[in-house]
């Protein structure tokens, strides 16, 4: 195996990991706005309860960023 396929396959996990981040941060920010526009309302309860399940799901995607060595330019 050369390091260039290596390479390859480090780079499309990032890539996967980072869309798998962003669509998870949409839908976060759609939930923390449903949460913070109806109150103490049914469809309140069901974003909250959906933020905490993306909120656990977004961690370890993070994790994962991490530990796979995946660098963008808002990392310092």
């Amino acid at each position: 195996m050369s390091l260039q396929a290596g390479k390859s396959q480090a780079t499309t996990e990032c890539e996967l990991l980072t869309r798998i981040m962003n669509s998870l941060g949409s839908r976060m920010s759609i939930n923390r706005y449903i949460i913070s526009s109806k109150g103490d309302s049914e469809s309140a309860k069901k974003a909250s309860d959906e933020l905490s399940e993306q909120n656990k799901s977004y961690r370890k995607a993070k994790a994962q960023y991490k530990k796979a060595n995946c660098k963008s330019v808002w990392d310092k």
